[in-house]
């Protein structure tokens, strides 16, 4: 039987207004100083619910916040959740597009 994991995700605001937002929506109690990461660098992050996450995120435009995401799987290391939350069309990725004279019969 496979165990169940648990993720604790994070917010991190990169500007004072986004840190405004976010502390308003999250409690100071999970608010953490100087935390290392997987990069191995310090951050300041906010601990909030995945739904919280999600909904800043997709808010960010609008609200006019610049925030990043990081995710612990576990009791694992705080990791970069970029890739997760990134559409298709922004990840600045380009296909390549088929032209008519590289047809195959």
């Amino acid at each position: 039987m496979a165990r169940e994991r648990t993720y604790t995700w994070f917010i991190e605001p990169k500007n004072s207004r986004s840190n405004e937002i976010v502390g308003k929506n999250i409690g100071e109690e999970d608010a953490l100083q100087d935390v290392v990461c997987a990069d191995e660098k310090k951050h300041s992050l906010w601990r909030c619910p995945s739904a919280l996450v999600f909904m800043l995120w997709c808010s960010r435009t609008d609200l006019g916040i610049k925030i990043k995401i990081w995710c612990q799987e576990g009791n694992g290391k705080i990791r970069d959740a970029y890739g997760l939350y990134r559409n298709e069309r922004g990840s600045g990725v380009k296909k390549k597009k088929r032209g008519t004279n590289n047809a195959r019969f």
